[in-house]
């Protein structure tokens, strides 16, 4: 389940930067060719909240990173307590230290895949409020 989460947090992440990247680069006062126009956004709360959005869309890709080299680290870690529990003859010492190491990089990769998820929900809310913000 962890890593389904952490290639959720990914996607969002990617989704999110696309999007973020699309509201940086729209030309001043462009509206989406299907919103009726209403009145203009106040251009301080539009950069504001597009300001706010890219450094959401940043901590998220941050966060996804660190999820993946958790994930990578909690594989590596389990690897070994494959090959200790295989080992002929069995090592006690050896089992019980790729056990805890299993256990505590498979916590540190769930907490990192939870920060990735939070992040990208952030994010998408500064995207909402960006897109409300900007919205002319």
């Amino acid at each position: 389940m962890p890593i389904h989460r952490i290639a959720a947090a990914s996607l969002a992440t990617v989704a999110l930067t696309l999007g973020g990247a699309a509201l940086l680069t729209a030309p001043a006062g462009a509206a989406p060719a299907s919103a009726p126009r209403v009145a203009a956004s106040d251009p301080a709360a539009c950069a504001a909240a597009t300001t706010t959005t890219a450094a959401a869309v940043t901590n998220a890709s941050t966060a996804a990173v660190a999820a993946a080299a958790d994930a990578s680290s909690a594989a590596a870690a389990l690897k070994t307590l494959t090959a200790a529990l295989a080992a002929v003859p069995p090592d006690a010492a050896a089992i019980a230290a790729a056990s805890t190491t299993a256990t505590a990089t498979a916590a540190a990769a769930v907490t990192s895949a939870n920060a990735a998820v939070d992040a990208d929900t952030t994010a998408a809310t500064a995207a909402a409020a960006a897109v409300a913000a900007c919205k002319a």
